[in-house]
């Protein structure tokens, strides 16, 4: 007969051994299979580990996804997209402009998220095989191999990990070189809406009133792609932003279907009045950083605020890591940190999400985002 005190120990380890055995929601064969097929874009795999794993565990359940600060990667599949790929696939893309003009970061995805970064800008199209979903920017075709599937699997593979964390993926329909646009928006439809997507995507298709507690372990999918071309019961996923966003525009806002309001700067081409790096990257600081402080104070109203933080000038060969990171001068990475940390920014809080492009190679910039 067990002596009495074990008992209280028995019942808590009965109570643990579930967590601790608890099967994970996804096949391990196939997720193993998707990461290795997805490495080129997602990087080699790794259980999350630092301080930036787990941000989000120190925000309130009860905090509005609207209301939050979120640092965020613009073209986030680009950031290993080099000379020597590039001409590996002239002989599907032909001569287009030179790969830093098309490349946004310089770290894989699940580095991108061990750095602290939640929110994600996918940009997809069919290989040209004409069947699998791959990754874009514009024109440049930035891995055959790992399909838009495997890069989700990679995401779900965090979640599960870091239940704590929620993870915001716009999606966009970037090139249409192969396959029918029908074929496309049910390629995407039947990924984001497989047995094994309903684990991990949030279902909702409003995001004002979200608290952070229903986004835990779920990723929020912002729609850039249109369903217009499927049966009407599949015409509706994610948070749609398909109706009224502006092509590179500083200070745009648009209204969703379930009613929510976005207000988005997306000036990725700014042309400054004068040649040269500086008044190109002031140009932009000045429209993000107004839009920054707008979203911190609702001042356009209350909705989800997305700023891009990215840019580039490609007549002048300013390449989006020369517009951010600068070259002798600073770029727009160091101006909107100092703006966040000492400057007019300093104290902000409900920044909305910031897409930047090679964002963590400025040391404390994602912090400061996330403060």
């Amino acid at each position: 007969m067990l002596p009495l005190l074990c008992l209280p120990l028995l019942a808590i380890l009965a109570l643990a051994a579930p967590l601790e055995s608890r099967a994970p929601k996804y096949n391990v064969t196939s997720m193993n299979e998707a990461l290795k097929r997805g490495s080129e874009i997602l990087g080699t795999y790794a259980r999350c580990s630092g301080s930036l794993c787990s941000w989000m565990s120190k925000v309130p359940d009860n905090t509005r996804i609207t209301d939050m600060s979120i640092p965020g990667t613009h073209d986030t599949a680009s950031w290993d997209y080099t000379l020597l790929r590039q001409i590996s696939y002239l002989k599907y893309t032909n001569i287009i402009y030179p790969s830093p003009l098309y490349r946004c970061g310089s770290q894989s995805i699940f580095a991108q998220l061990a750095a602290g970064n939640r929110a994600f800008d996918l940009r997809v199209g069919f290989a040209p095989n004409g069947k699998d979903l791959v990754f874009f920017h514009s024109e440049a075709l930035l891995d055959v191999n790992a399909r838009f599937e495997d890069v989700m699997q990679g995401f779900y593979r965090f979640l599960e990990e870091n239940p704590t964390e929620g993870l915001v993926i716009s999606v966009k329909d970037e090139n249409a070189t192969w396959g029918t646009t029908q074929a496309l928006q049910q390629s995407l439809y039947t990924t984001l809406t497989s047995p094994l997507a309903q684990q991990y995507i949030n279902p909702s298709t409003s995001i004002s009133s979200t608290p952070l507690s229903a986004l835990r372990g779920k990723l929020t999918i912002l729609r850039r792609f249109s369903l217009d071309q499927l049966l009407s019961n599949q015409q509706t996923l994610g948070i749609d932003l398909t109706n009224g966003w502006a092509d590179n525009n500083p200070d745009f806002s648009l209204s969703t279907p379930a009613g929510d309001k976005v207000y988005i700067e997306d000036l990725y081409e700014p042309k400054a009045d004068k040649i040269g790096l500086t008044p190109n990257v002031n140009l932009k600081l000045d429209v993000t950083t107004k839009h920054i402080t707008a979203a911190s104070g609702k001042t356009k109203g209350d909705g989800l605020y997305l700023t891009f933080a990215s840019s580039e000038q490609a007549y002048q060969l300013l390449f989006p890591q020369v517009m951010a990171q600068g070259v002798i001068v600073p770029g727009v990475n160091q101006g909107l940190k100092k703006f966040l940390v000492s400057g007019g920014g300093k104290g902000l809080k409900k920044k909305g999400i910031i897409f930047t492009d090679f964002g963590s190679e400025t040391s404390g910039f994602i912090e400061a985002i996330i403060a």
